[in-house]
């Protein structure tokens, strides 16, 4: 009767260890499935934006308009490849490049390889241009076309609007990438609102284009530097009513 016992207890321990190993097993599968199934679905396209407030340097993710912006320029055949290097384009993007860098006539550096601030007004027949639903996060989640290189942010401590302030994720990057983003154009002929309104310089109205109080002839091609102050204005201003547009630029990118 004692062996037979024992053989049942033995029997008993086995049946539990093998319910234990297999439960172990099942859950091991579940985090191998899970880990597999998070590294090959993409990531959303929002800023992990870690607010100055905090102590945290903010780090951005590239948005649609990034990526397609991105292949657009390094995948010119479009056949999946990076024109200069030979990489897959997508992996190109996901180091956060909108040009190869080993192109050796690139100009664009990587997301977050700075961050700089420039104040700004855009007049239009001597009225403001409302920037206040152009915010960077704000549009990400309306999944409105945006850019994470070149953006205006909400949320900045009174005075300071949404819109006075241009922020410059990395190096390089001309302001027509900001007005593209936002599906709008700025040349030296044109101010092309995201309505599609048009303002065109002619004999009675002209465009301009101001850094520092300096007229400027790069345009759309230009990339600001910390600090300064730009004005684009469309009209027909006399020298003193465009001084007042220059003099009504905030100083509010300093705070950054």
């Amino acid at each position: 009767m004692k062996k037979v016992s024992k053989k049942r207890h033995q029997r008993t321990t086995g049946e539990k260890l093998l319910i234990i190993g297999s439960v172990f097993a099942v859950l091991l599968a579940s985090f191998a499935l899970w880990s597999a199934i998070k590294s090959v679905v993409p990531k959303q396209d929002i800023a992990q934006d870690v607010p100055s407030s905090m102590g945290g340097k903010g780090r951005l993710s590239l948005t649609s308009f990034d990526k397609e912006l991105g292949r657009k320029m390094m995948d010119k055949d479009s056949d999946g490849k990076c024109d200069s290097c030979g990489m897959p384009v997508d992996m190109c993007i996901d180091t956060g490049q909108l040009q190869c860098n080993m192109d050796s006539k690139s100009t664009i550096g990587v997301l977050d390889s700075t961050h700089i601030h420039a104040d700004w007004k855009i007049y239009i027949n001597g009225k403001a241009l409302d920037l206040s639903d152009k915010a960077h996060m704000e549009r990400m989640k309306m999944n409105a076309p945006v850019s994470s290189f070149i953006h205006v942010d909400s949320g900045n401590k009174s005075p300071e609007k949404t819109g006075d302030v241009l922020h410059m994720h990395a190096t390089g990057v001309p302001l027509w990438i900001f007005f593209e983003s936002l599906r709008m154009k700025f040349d030296k002929n044109c101010l092309v609102l995201e309505t599609g309104e048009k303002f065109c310089s002619n004999e009675q109205k002209t465009l301009k284009f101001y850094v520092n109080g300096i007229p400027n002839e790069e345009w759309e091609n230009y990339v600001f530097k910390d600090g300064e102050k730009i004005l684009i204005s469309y009209g027909s201003e006399q020298q003193q009513e465009l001084q007042e547009q220059v003099d009504s630029i905030t100083d509010f990118g300093k705070n950054h």
